[in-house]
């Protein structure tokens, strides 16, 4: 049986009143898309948001943004949404801070960062982590915030998957994970970064945006798989290796195809819940699915990989929780050159 989030990406949740269900969400959905935010007027903001609950690849755009202010000179700080932890106060995240601490990925970013010069800030409402970045930096990049009120922000991108940039269904809960309206999240951006490989102009799903607005491209880059040793698996030893993949991430199938298209087929997907933990039941069906797939190893984003860590901790290496060892796939995102071009401008005094 299919969990909520599951049933919400591929439109196969059944609930009476669905259509009327849709159309509160896309009313409540098109006023939250901007967010009641303030900042100095010498800060400039850059607002990454999300196409689809889950999945769009916004958090690795906005580190991408971060590393490239910090690159560029500008004193940068990546402001982040502390998924499932409760921080008391604003504070910067570091590479040694635990998942209930700050969220796994305030952590991803603050270890992607670490000697970049970027900070990551976290706090107890979004605003209290902007007030904390505002005296740390004077360029923002605000990750999860579709677009910004009264202030607009000085930049908004869209981050879209760049195969389904609407999800799979293209639609509104119930019936899909469309974070809002397709018109209403194209018309709160700037830019629609579609994060992958280039897509396809003349596809139903990407046709006409190019009319309304700017697109850029964000291009997944990575080695391999680094296992806990620091050791590198590189595509070619992945592509020969039994694999399996385990997640706590929403839109599995997004990884899936990442490794498929560089030869590395997992013959076991296993999903927990997004933002993890790792709970007790899926390590056991990894360790069962291990031993009877024969899987000599298993990978997971680099979210992921940080609740595979944080459960192992508590009885030892990730091979005697899952059955085998674990390697953290590498995922950067390479920023096009005119999506560069706009963070430049943002960064020169």
């Amino acid at each position: 049986m299919l969990g909520l989030d599951e049933a919400l990406e591929h439109g196969t949740l059944r609930v009476p009143f669905s259509g009327l269900l849709t159309g509160v969400w896309r009313l409540a959905m098109t006023r939250a898309l901007r967010r009641n935010l303030s900042w100095p007027a010498h800060v400039r903001v850059v607002a990454i948001g999300g196409a689809t609950l889950g999945g769009s690849g916004k958090t690795p755009l906005a580190i991408a943004c971060a590393a490239e202010l910090a690159r560029l000179g500008a004193a940068t700080a990546l402001v982040g949404h502390a998924h499932r932890a409760g921080p008391r106060f604003a504070r910067v995240v570091t590479s040694r801070d635990s998942i209930e601490e700050v969220g796994d990925e305030a952590l991803v970013a603050a270890r992607a960062l670490q000697g970049s010069g970027a900070r990551v800030i976290v706090g107890p409402t979004r605003q209290a982590a902007i007030d904390l970045a505002a005296r740390e930096a004077r360029v923002l990049v605000v990750d999860g915030v579709s677009q910004t009120a009264p202030i607009t922000a000085s930049l908004a991108l869209l981050a879209v998957d760049a195969v389904e940039p609407w999800g799979l269904r293209g639609a509104l809960p119930p019936r899909g994970d469309l974070r809002a309206h397709r018109c209403d999240l194209v018309d709160v951006c700037d830019v629609v970064v579609a994060v992958g490989e280039p897509p396809d102009p003349t596809s139903a799903e990407w046709c006409g945006i190019s009319a309304r607005r700017d697109v850029a491209l964000a291009r997944v880059a990575g080695a391999g798989a680094r296992l806990a040793s620091g050791e590198l698996v590189a595509w070619e030893a992945l592509a020969r290796t039994p694999l399996g993949l385990i997640t706590a991430l929403a839109r599995p199938d997004r990884v899936v195809r990442s490794l498929t298209a560089r030869g590395a087929r997992p013959r076991v997907v296993l999903r927990g819940t997004d933002h993890g933990p790792v709970s007790a039941d899926l390590a056991r069906r990894a360790s069962r699915a291990a031993r009877e797939a024969s899987l000599a190893l298993w990978l997971a984003t680099p979210k992921c990989s940080l609740h595979v860590a944080h459960a192992a901790g508590k009885v030892g290496p990730a091979r005697d929780l899952l059955g085998a060892p674990c390697g953290a796939l590498e995922h950067e995102l390479v920023l096009s050159a005119p999506l560069a071009a706009r963070l430049r401008q943002l960064a020169t005094p």
